[in-house]
């Protein structure tokens, strides 16, 4: 769910940001964002910035939605790349220690 979100919010952010830059007074409705939040909120319980983010009530222009989806995409990068350095951190420990085993086998 957590990387279907991001590309999902890479998307919107490009998309949003084209059309804010011409007309940044567009109105839009808020149903989309806020049923985009309510993922968001699912998916990352453990976030203070999703958590606390409002849901947009009523209709909004286009510049408050992209403000509001570039925080939530800030957020959900920030937690994608913890979680790639994670894996980093736990392969490179997995990989010392089988060496470290291999070196008190004798090695080769």
């Amino acid at each position: 769910m957590k990387d279907e979100l991001r590309t999902s919010l890479d998307r919107i952010v490009q998309n949003l940001r084209s059309l804010a830059e011409r007309k940044p007074d567009t109105p839009v409705g808020a149903e989309d964002f806020n049923a985009l939040l309510s993922r968001a909120k699912r998916a990352y319980p453990e976030m203070a910035t999703v958590q606390e983010m409002k849901p947009i009530e009523g209709g909004a222009n286009i510049a408050t939605v992209l403000l509001k989806v570039s925080i939530l995409q800030g957020a959900v990068d920030e937690d994608h790349r913890q979680r790639v350095v994670d894996k980093i951190t736990e392969a490179n420990e997995r990989n010392r220690r089988e060496h470290d085993e291999f070196n008190r086998a004798g090695g080769l």
